[in-house]
């Protein structure tokens, strides 16, 4: 008999596997989101931490209680995080605190859902990487669909990825991934159906144009889609269509998409970043980050593959930096490894795909985080892409790389155990964010020498005393303040919680905690955390709730300032001499000060045109509000435009004589 004289189904002829019962696999994904809900529920009940208090909490903007079109623009484009504002995130921040307020519960949950949804997504993109990659001779389709499934709980479940989830401002992060996976899955498809000699190239430019853009109006970590997909082209289609030819057009899709956006981005970077000055709120240089980062890189692997609860954390702020090569010693070896997993995976790109894929994927996460932009060193969170490449060279190397029954046995069975190690140690950290004294107790336990674990516990015990001076956690409040001031690397939010404390419970204020403060304001530049914390001190004295002697204040005012000047900085101490001193010319001067350096910042206009109101100054009034309409984006600032003239109108009724000539 020959060859072509043997039946063979059309399916597998074509190079797709056969047809197998649909409800198999729609059982198994079920029972998986409904582990991934049981493992994250615990976690829902905690509360808001870090971030979460400038972008949600404080965020007055995005607390939208009517249904008018203004207040969610001014939603959408409230956030200062990230260069496009991240819109899209924040109108689902606006949507929860309409319906909800500022519960935390409900914002949680929406993360849970979103979270639920990018394990589908994750789900059929690996299946589709799978379906292209293995041969469906050797290969069954359940079998195809059981590897896909352990990708997906091993990332679903992964404990490296909890803060995607229950660190509530990470909704930008898991919600870009969604556009993220759901494009690499649309790319996969279409080039598939290239390869099959059939149309796909509305799949292909759909999922890696349309979805980068809408991934981005999230975070910018969606700029990495073009790149994950070019890895995804080296290692699985190789730029080939159903002839074995390549495509040239692929080359010039990518050179649009992917090198052309690198080298315009890089060019808009690289000045601002090799300035000195870009680092300056940073306790490290470029030079010591980029050495830094290698150990970075190589602890979330380790943190990936082998979860230690102990370790896994929130506050990293810890991490000690690299001086030189051998400081620590570790650094060299983290140096040559991260040199050496690009070589190992392009060598390995046709003997094993999909270990080479997932070291590329790895890598290519860690692009924007982990190399020149001056972020923090370490947050797992910047790893709920990377992790899935992770996983993915896993999966090969334990289910399709052996060949003996026996160590493919193992395999499985080291599968398993995996899976269940991911689901028990992500139970217990969701256990450890299922309330604020428990999170703040845990994360100081696991990193005692933390400035910001130790001031969160503090922070936390503050809003548990409720500050009634006959709580009993009074003490012990003074105690972690003490400790949290002492933290070495401490900012000043210690000092200042320490006198706003002591000034609502009635204790004295020390004079270590003024001159502490000042001290650090000027040793270091003043960078978000300080001038947040000079403005609570600023608020808490304006509203009387807190005696502060007049020239402790001006004193830490005057430390604010000696490294230069600073538009928020000069805008808070305007509000103090106005309010505390009644000098309202040097607060105008101040203002105007403030609104000169930076136009665009709406708190500016509208502080100067109430201020010209009281004045009797009703033309400059107009004049700051009509800034304030140029500078709002589509109407965003039309909603308090709109107030401040009301107000204009019932002053100028007042005080009729007072008006200026037209």
């Amino acid at each position: 008999m020959t060859i072509s004289a043997i039946p063979i189904h059309s399916s597998v002829a074509s190079g797709h596997p056969s047809r197998q019962p649909l409800w198999p696999r729609l059982a198994a994904l079920l029972v998986l989101l409904i582990v991934v809900a049981l493992v994250y529920w615990p976690g829902l009940g905690g509360g808001y931490t870090f971030d979460d208090f400038p972008n949600i909490v404080d965020n007055t903007a995005l607390h939208v209680t009517r249904p008018v079109w203004n207040d969610w623009l001014a939603a959408m484009l409230s956030s200062s995080a990230g260069a496009f504002q991240r819109p899209l995130a924040m109108l689902t921040f606006a949507i929860n605190h309409y319906f909800t307020g500022l519960d935390p519960w409900p914002m949680k949950l929406t993360n849970l859902a979103i979270h639920l949804l990018n394990a589908l997504l994750v789900f059929g993109l690996i299946r589709s990487i799978l379906r292209a990659t293995l041969s469906p001779y050797d290969w069954k389709s359940r079998e195809i669909e059981w590897i896909a499934l352990f990708v997906c709980a091993s990332w679903a479940l992964a404990p490296i990825n909890l803060m995607g989830v229950l660190y509530i401002v990470q909704r930008m992060e898991s919600l870009c991934h969604a556009f993220v996976f759901a494009g690499l899955w649309m790319y996969v498809a279409g080039r598939t159906r290239q390869r099959d000699g059939r149309r796909g190239w509305s799949l292909v430019l759909f999922g890696i144009v349309a979805c980068t853009a809408l991934g981005l109006l999230s975070k910018e970590s969606a700029v990495l889609l073009p790149l994950y997909a070019f890895c995804v082209e080296a290692c699985v289609f190789d730029f080939r269509h159903g002839d074995g030819l390549r495509d040239p057009r692929l080359f010039g899709l990518f050179a649009i998409v992917l090198v052309l956006p690198g080298v315009v981005g890089l060019a808009w970077l690289l000045p601002g970043l090799l300035d000195p000055s870009a680092y300056g709120i940073r306790d490290f240089t470029l030079a010591q980050r980029l050495l830094t980062e290698s150990r970075v890189v190589f602890d979330y692997l380790r943190w990936t593959l082998l979860p230690d609860l102990g370790q896994l954390s929130l506050n990293h702020d810890d991490y000690s930096v690299s001086r030189s090569l051998w400081n620590p010693p570790t650094t060299l070896p983290a140096l040559l490894g991260i040199a050496a997993l690009p070589i190992a995976a392009w060598f390995l790109r046709h003997r094993r795909q999909l270990t080479s894929l997932g070291l590329l994927w790895f890598l290519a996460a860690q692009l924007l985080t982990a190399t020149i932009i001056p972020l923090e060193l370490v947050f797992e969170h910047r790893n709920y892409f990377a992790s899935l490449g992770v996983f993915l060279a896993l999966a090969d190397l334990l289910l399709i790389a052996p060949r003996m029954l026996v160590a493919r046995r193992a395999g499985v069975m080291l599968a398993v155990v995996f899976v269940l190690l991911n689901a028990g140690i992500t139970d217990l950290r969701a256990s450890e964010w299922s309330d604020p004294m428990r999170f703040s107790r845990s994360e100081v336990a696991k990193h005692p020498q933390s400035p910001r674990a130790t001031y969160d516990l503090a922070r936390t015990l503050i809003i548990m005393t409720g500050y009634r001076t006959d709580s009993p956690l009074v003490a012990e409040t003074f105690r972690a303040l003490d400790h949290a001031r002492q933290t070495p690397h401490s900012n000043i939010l210690p000092e200042q919680a320490e006198l706003i404390f002591a000034a609502e419970v009635g204790a004295p204020l020390q004079d270590v905690w003024w001159s502490g403060m000042q001290e650090k304001l000027r040793e270091n530049p003043i960078g978000p955390q300080e001038l947040s914390a000079i403005g609570s001190l600023t608020t808490c004295a304006v509203a009387r709730d807190c005696r502060f002697p007049i020239a402790a204040m001006l004193a830490t005012f005057d430390a604010a300032a000696s490294h230069g000047v600073n538009p928020e900085l000069l805008s808070v101490r305007g509000n103090f001499v106005l309010n505390l001193l009644g000098d309202s010319d040097t607060a105008l001067q101040l203002w105007q000060q403030a609104a000169t350096l930076r136009p665009t910042e709406p708190q500016y206009h509208i502080s100067l045109a109430k201020l010209f109101m009281a004045m009797g100054r009703y033309d400059d009034a107009r004049a700051q509000i009509a800034q304030l309409r140029k500078f709002g984006h589509m109407g965003q600032n039309e909603a308090v435009a709109e107030s401040l003239e009301a107000r204009l109108r019932s002053s100028m009724a007042a005080r009729p004589s007072s008006a200026s000539p037209p």
